[in-house]
């Protein structure tokens, strides 16, 4: 029997939207899988200083911008608050270098976000670096895909880093002065959760991290003619010692449920403990030897605390904008602001917007 004219435009219509919810399923569901590498790393490998990304300072002030927990997801007008506080901060701080601390992008389509993302940084023409977190790998884009987005672009100085770490996002820069290394950023992957005999938690700094850690930094050292660089540590999770810092010294209101830090010790204030491993696998103390005189994290939106103890500074990056509302209580939002003076101290300042 011939198809009537109603009954072809019905099929037609049809198979329109199977093709139309195919490509959606596709675009939210088929996983961008990025280009596998394998680059081993060993505590043998003979160590080059050429391989470590170099930014320099010259004799002036360097001014380092964290963007924190970013988090874009699927609402535009929170994503659209959340770039136009970016471009207020990068306006006002006039930044030489950007960072972010992990948590970048979150949600179904990670692909379409990170590229968003990528854009705006890319705009503000300066060097930036960033980690990964918990949030960044929920969606469509593996960080394998995510690692090659960042490496194509410009200005970013994002690196895998060894194929046989824990993680993606394991590499140094170092920022140097008229030529002579200053400060070594060391980025470190431990933005994901781990299945303990007690249940899910953060995940601890690997050794092989740390042992690569350590591999790096007196590489850096012998090649500053023997003197060790003073290093900066970027990670997602706070280390366990934070927790045990803010237990330590803060204040708890009994009122607020929030820990103060007392001025003697730093600024700001915790809404809750850090949230941190149960399990100490030692990096503090490794990076305590090799001259890391600070750890940035972030993660805990409702965290914006800094505090000294045991010689090392433990710093939140402020969060940067509202996204995702449905799970985010902090009540500030901006970005801090970490100051290499060129006597060699670090100063650090929140920027509330």
């Amino acid at each position: 029997m011939a198809l009537t004219r109603k009954k072809k435009i019905i099929i037609g219509i049809l198979a329109a939207l199977s093709v139309v919810v195919i490509v959606i399923v596709m675009a939210l569901f088929i996983p961008r899988m990025g280009e596998k590498r394998v680059d081993v790393w060993g505590v043998d490998s003979e160590f080059s200083i050429k391989s470590v990304q170099n930014v320099e300072a010259g004799s002036e002030q360097f001014e380092i911008l964290l963007f924190t927990d970013l988090q874009l997801w699927s609402d535009l007008s929170d994503n659209n608050k959340t770039f136009e506080l970016m471009d207020e901060l990068v306006s006002r701080v006039q930044p030489d270098m950007i960072i972010l601390p992990g948590d970048n992008v979150s949600g179904l389509t990670t692909d379409i976000l990170l590229k968003q993302l990528i854009k705006r940084m890319e705009s503000y023409k300066i060097p930036w670096a960033c980690n990964y977190g918990n949030h960044d790998m929920e969606g469509n884009a593996t960080i394998s895909w995510q690692s090659d987005r960042y490496e194509e672009a410009e200005y970013c100085m994002f690196e895998r880093g060894p194929s046989n770490l824990y993680g993606m996002g394991n590499y140094a820069i170092n920022i140097t002065r008229n030529g002579s290394i200053d400060k070594t950023l060391f980025f470190l992957d431990n933005g994901r959760y781990y299945e303990y005999e007690s249940g899910s938690d953060e995940i601890y700094m690997g050794y092989e991290q740390i042992a690569w850690f350590e591999w790096m930094a007196q590489g850096i050292a012998e090649a500053n003619g023997g003197d060790r660089v003073p290093g900066i540590v970027f990670s997602h999770f706070a280390q366990p010692e934070m927790k045990e810092a803010i237990e330590t010294l803060c204040t708890l209101d009994e009122e607020t449920g929030r820990y103060y830090v007392p001025e003697e010790y730093g600024f700001g204030y915790c809404s809750y403990l850090p949230g941190v491993a149960p399990i100490n696998s030692g990096f503090v103390d490794v990076a305590k030897a090799n001259g890391v005189t600070h750890f940035f994290c972030g993660h805990d939106h409702e965290n914006n605390a800094s505090i000294t103890y045991e010689g090392i500074t433990y710093t939140y990056g402020l969060k940067t904008g509202p996204s995702p509302k449905y799970w985010n209580d902090a009540e500030e939002y901006g970005g801090t602001v970490i100051t290499l003076d060129p006597s060699g101290g670090v100063y650090i300042n929140n920027i509330v917007i």
